[in-house]
């Protein structure tokens, strides 16, 4: 009876060593499917996981994401250590404060997209590894799930970070949406900060247009003869979109990501300010609250966040000025867009149209040598944009580290 027992038990014990392994492990993902998790501790950051359970691309979200990940190795990891090494960089920056803080003054959203049983998994996963980290690290906050972006949303983001034209974005369901904003945000991972990744999508955009306009410019000059005028014409159009779309780059280049621009210095006073904000922050949560310094360290947190929200409204103020700008060069060009497509409609007879049919290859082939060649010409181009914006970043990331670790 003994013996009976003892294997009864094994038995017993092993399947409730099935059922429990069972339960603890994480689905995987559909076959070729992208899932969209973000990150929001303000740093606000973004990841696109593959069908790998593997990060493919990282991108900040604002200004202090992209201070929070530069320099680090996110792609490659799981979402779970993606989640473990945000908390501990926050931390280390001073974005998750430790000592007499409201659990509300470290919370960590996440949201993770889709209906599936491994994004359901996922997020009780997630939830539960930023738990951890935050009790490991001897931080009093809270751990939020924030729903993921509506299709209408992600359809603005597609359209904004890819070449698809909005019919074809409506038309996409949404692990199709999510591709294309992962094919997008891969092709710019070099790029850290919104102003160049806006910049790069909308110099692509017209270089592209404008390649394929180009082309048939000369298709048009081929024809010869009567069909002179029409090349003149269009020639002269051509011309007029390409001064806009010259116009335009320069000016967001000028205005919105040179070190020089006002738009660029008010960030780096923001950032600052920030600086001071966090510093102080922490500090203040590392006295004891009914200590001589408490009042005085409260009352200096105070004067600091206001100092803060002065930088942040006049660099507000300063984005919305060059965006006003900004809607006037991109209507500029829009009207110079609308003259050229004015004459393909009206101008183009039926030989202009048989023999763009006839040369559609060409065409092709003009516009995918500039898709092709797009990125290595705009990092040539503003390579020392891109170095310089990197550097600033790592720099300030730096300071933060070096200001928390003196006052912990």
């Amino acid at each position: 009876m003994k013996k009976r027992f003892i294997g009864l038990f094994l038995l017993f014990a092993i399947a409730l060593s099935a059922i429990s392994f069972t339960s603890c492990s994480t689905a995987k993902p559909e076959e070729g499917s992208v899932t969209r998790m973000t990150v929001d501790i303000n740093p606000s950051v973004e990841f696109m996981i593959d069908d790998e359970n593997k990060v493919i691309s990282v991108t900040a979200l604002n200004d202090d994401g992209s201070i929070l990940i530069v320099g680090e190795a996110f792609v490659g990891k799981t979402p779970e250590q993606a989640i473990e090494m945000m908390i501990s960089l926050a931390s280390d920056t001073g974005y998750l404060v430790q000592g007499n803080v409201d659990a509300s003054e470290n919370t960590v959203k996440i949201s993770v997209s889709g209906n599936s049983k491994y994004a359901e998994q996922l997020q009780k996963t997630l939830a539960k590894k930023a738990s951890d980290a935050l009790q490991a690290l001897d931080i009093h906050g809270t751990v939020e799930k924030v729903e993921a972006l509506k299709i209408d949303a992600l359809r603005q983001m597609a359209l904004a970070s890819s070449l698809y034209t909005e019919e074809e974005i409506n038309a996409m369901d949404e692990q199709q949406l999510y591709k294309v904003i992962s094919a997008g945000r891969i092709e710019t991972a070099l790029l850290l900060t919104e102003e160049m990744r806006d910049a790069y999508y909308s110099a692509k955009e017209y270089k592209i247009s404008f390649a394929e306009r180009e082309e048939t410019a000369k298709i048009i000059k081929e024809l010869g003869g009567l069909y002179s005028l029409t090349h003149s014409a269009y020639k002269a159009a051509l011309d007029v979109y390409s001064t806009a779309i010259t116009e335009l780059d320069q000016f967001r280049y000028n205005m919105l990501v040179s070190p020089e621009s006002e738009y660029q210095k008010s960030l780096s006073k923001l950032r600052e300010a920030k600086v001071e904000l966090l510093k102080q922050k922490n500090y203040t949560a590392s006295l004891e609250v009914n200590g001589e310094e408490y009042a005085s360290a409260t009352a200096t947190l105070q004067l600091t966040e206001e100092n803060y929200n002065k930088m942040l409204a006049a660099y507000e103020k300063v984005g919305a000025d060059l965006n006003a700008s900004l809607e006037a060069l991109i209507a500029k060009l829009r009207q110079a867009e609308a003259a050229l497509i004015e004459l393909e409609s009206t101008v183009f007879d039926e030989n202009v149209e048989a023999k763009l049919t006839e040369k559609a290859a060409e065409i092709e082939a003009s516009m995918n040598a500039a898709k092709d060649g797009f990125f290595a010409e705009f990092e040539s181009a503003h390579a020392e944009d891109i170095e310089a914006i990197e550097q600033a970043l790592l720099a300030k990331k730096q300071q933060l580290q070096s200001e928390i670790s003196s006052e912990q």
